[in-house]
């Protein structure tokens, strides 16, 4: 099945960085709405691979920290964010999104908005300090991979979706493939839609079954001080 009408499906015109969109989606040969959904796909799907990666070796902080950083994309997304300022509420709205549009199939976040951001906060600046309150499990970050990609999958049929897309602070990159100037990302995301879902195919994609190694977060070394 060819998926890439998913995409498209409340498409609408970009109001904010119109001129790198069109640059962008002259080069892909896509409309510009279409070329920034196909980058934010592939971005997404980035994060949630090496998340992955570093799941399945037991290298649980980077793990941790890359699906937050989806998780984040996700709450520009969802709210239309621009700047870069406010990037922990941002995140919030990500995870707000997720348990609002929660995979029925797995069971729900373990941790609220506000402790997934002590998690962030924990494992981008030196694994300091985090509250006692707060656990820090394999399914801090299992379950969260396990929502994004359900989302990753549903949320492109949400009409309120595409206004706040259209909006978003959201750049694309560009590369030289062959001596041509090519966005990042994009090409590759509508060659995979053209068979599979968005979050289908995934590489490293243990966090979708329940064996997972157990991390001993008991020691004051792991857990901080509140």
């Amino acid at each position: 099945m060819d998926y890439r009408p998913l995409l498209a499906q409340h498409a609408v015109q970009l109001t904010h960085d119109t001129p790198r969109w069109d640059d962008a989606a002259q080069i892909a040969g896509l409309d510009p709405y279409v070329c920034k959904a196909s980058y934010v796909c592939g971005v997404m799907r980035e994060f949630m691979q090496a998340s992955g990666l570093n799941f399945e070796h037991n290298y649980h902080l980077g793990s941790l920290f890359l699906a937050l950083d989806a998780t984040e994309l996700l709450g520009r997304i969802v709210s239309g964010k621009r700047g870069t300022d406010g990037s922990t509420e941002v995140l919030r709205t990500g995870v707000r999104y997720l348990e609002g549009h929660a995979d029925p199939q797995a069971r729900p976040l373990p941790h609220s908005a506000a402790q997934y951001a002590k998690l962030r906060n924990f494992a981008g600046h030196g694994a300091a300090q985090l509250a006692r309150t707060v656990a820090f499990t394999p399914d801090s970050t299992q379950l969260l991979l396990r929502h994004l990609a359900y989302v990753l999958n549903t949320m492109w049929e949400d009409p309120s979706l595409s206004a706040n897309l259209a909006a978003a602070e959201i750049h694309p990159l560009f590369t030289v493939v062959k001596g041509n100037r090519q966005p990042v990302y994009v090409r590759d995301t509508q060659e995979h839609l053209m068979t599979s879902q968005p979050a289908d195919g995934l590489e490293h994609d243990c966090w979708r079954y329940d064996e997972a190694a157990i991390l001993d977060n008991s020691s004051p070394s792991a857990s901080g001080t509140a």
